[in-house]
């Protein structure tokens, strides 16, 4: 058996030493190649101030398939820089790196890093009694807890820069733009080409490239983050809604269609306006504040509040094509991945605790047939539990995630437990697709909800005739429409499925004899989306 290099939480936390329900990462795992990333992230911060002396390191983690570093330089990295790291970094890797853990006072900290401003910042944040650990290696040491293998030489290392972009300090838009520094490394150079090959075909299935020339859509600064559908994108977009309505309709969805702009006093009633303000697109009318809504949830609560409603009710699944709205600074705009517009596939479900188990698992099943339709064989699971700030009773949380628990595990799925990541009001599993390049999109939600019911005044009448709070479970299968059309059309490269394709059959005479006869055809035809092309 490998070696143990490190140990994982049940956070997927990576340490150096064993922590109670840790699991060992042996060489040469999945986990391992995250941990080389991180080798690699201290590795090319040591290649680039050994260039570029008045260079500061600011951060450098790992990420899916790379890892990256800020820096703080006096100019822009130009190609022939980056061709100088690259090379810069390969001779480190010759010589070989040992990565030695040390364990230093505040005091002591802050005197190594005196001349460098970001890391100063970082270790002013820490307790004053706190053991702060840095990672020494021949020409580098950094603020970091680490894990780290003991030496490059334990593993061969195949690194490539892959971009350089602008990102703020800490990520805040009113600090310093950094210059950070994507790079990714693998174990073999078989398989750096192999990602370095996908992200060319990435580049080249690139879905607003695609939607221009398939005639989908338009994107303009005319209406900035916002789409102008045309006619075939227009198409394929009511058959993803389409049959997800279908789905949801053999499950007793009732579906709804609730206001786009809606007074404040219900966001005020909702916390939306204290806590998203600044995301949302306001109006004043009649001496009155509004907002396009950001999300359905208080929306499909008036409506429950509407009527009365008893147990027998229970389970109440509203459903909605919903379009929202949400600010997104320009610069974060991403084609249909990142939009200021969307229409989000919701659904709120309001039900007792004793059914959170039949509604999840109905919800996970139908989740599950909707990816496969459209092609998605791999899927991962997260559930995410509850956080030191919540409300609700444990009795509350510990039933429903269990209840989650249960409906993965007897649908035979292996899940990641997300210790404290839950939200506040509750405990909710993420369903994150793998397209056909490798890359993951989390796109699925079930998330149960102890809070917004209960502010927002949500009864029914139970056995008794007494009124209760319901839970209530918010339910996304692909998210935003627009965000799922862009990553089908990149997974796809545009040969879209059958049942949603705009044009299904395309008939070309091939002389102008033809013609008539293929006309016919084509009105014969008409039961099909069918283009003819004279």
């Amino acid at each position: 058996m490998s070696e143990i290099i490190a140990y994982k939480d049940q956070n997927n936390e990576y340490f150096d030493f064993e922590i109670e329900n840790s699991k060992p990462v042996r060489a040469k795992s999945e986990d391992a190649l995250n941990i080389m990333r991180h080798d690699m992230a201290h590795v090319l911060a040591e290649a680039v101030i050994s260039i570029f002396p008045n260079a500061k390191p600011t951060i450098g983690p790992f990420i899916k398939n790379g890892f990256y570093y800020d820096f703080d330089m006096d100019s822009a990295l130009s190609d022939d820089d980056i061709n100088k790291i690259e090379e810069k970094i390969k001779e480190i890797l010759n010589e070989g790196r040992e990565f030695n853990k040390k364990v230093v006072s505040k005091d002591e900290a802050l005197n190594l890093f005196k001349e460098n401003k970001y890391k100063l910042e970082l270790i002013n944040n820490l307790d004053n009694a706190a053991e702060i650990t840095l990672y020494e290696q021949k020409n580098f040491t950094d603020l970091c807890k680490g894990p780290h293998h003991k030496s490059t030489k334990e593993y061969e290392a195949h690194v490539k820069i892959t971009s350089v972009s602008g990102a703020y300090w800490r990520g805040i838009s009113t600090n310093k733009m950094l210059q950070r520094v994507y790079a990714t490394a693998w174990y073999s150079e078989k398989e750096l080409n192999k990602y370095l090959k996908n992200l060319e075909e990435a580049k080249e299935r690139n879905h607003r490239r695609l939607g221009t020339d398939m005639g989908l859509f338009l994107l303009t600064d005319l209406s900035a983050g916002n789409v102008f559908w045309k006619a075939k994108g227009l198409t394929l977009y009511q058959n993803i809604e389409k049959y997800i309505r279908s789905e949801q309709r053999k499950l007793n969805y009732f579906e709804v269609k609730t206001p786009e702009l809606v007074s404040n006093e219900l966001w005020i009633k909702s916390g939306h306006w204290d806590n998203f303000k600044e995301n949302m697109f306001t109006s004043e009318t009649d001496n009155k504040t509004f907002a396009l809504k950001p999300m359905n949830c208080p929306c499909h609560i008036v409506l429950f509040n509407s009527q009365l409603i008893t147990y027998k009710d229970l389970p109440l699944r509203y459903s909605e094509f919903g379009k929202c709205h949400r600010y997104e600074p320009s610069g974060a705009l991403n084609g249909l991945f990142r939009v200021r517009g969307f229409t989000q596939d919701d659904a709120h479900i309001f039900c007792t605790a004793e059914q959170i188990y039949d509604v999840c698992n109905e919800t996970t099943q139908l989740i599950e047939r909707v990816y496969k339709k459209f092609g998605f064989e791999k899927i991962k699971y997260n559930i995410s539990t509850r956080p030191e700030k919540s409300i609700g009773s444990q009795e509350n949380w510990d039933n429903a995630e269990s209840q989650l628990k249960k409906v993965l595990s007897d649908n035979g799925k292996d899940f990641n437990i997300l210790d404290g990541e839950g939200a506040f009001y509750g405990p909710k599993i993420e369903f994150t697709l793998e397209d056909s390049l490798g890359r993951e999109w989390q796109c699925g939600t079930i998330q149960i909800d102890f809070n917004l019911p209960d502010r927002l005044g949500a009864k029914y009448k139970d056995k008794d005739d007494k009124n209760q709070v319901p839970i209530m479970i918010h339910r996304a299968v692909v998210g935003s429409l627009e965000r799922f059309i862009a990553i089908i059309l990149e997974n796809t490269n545009g040969w879209l499925p059958l049942f949603i394709t705009p044009v299904q059959l395309a008939i070309l005479p091939v002389s102008e004899k033809f013609v008539e006869h293929c006309q016919k055809i084509n009105e014969e035809l008409k039961g099909l989306r069918c283009s003819f092309i004279d």
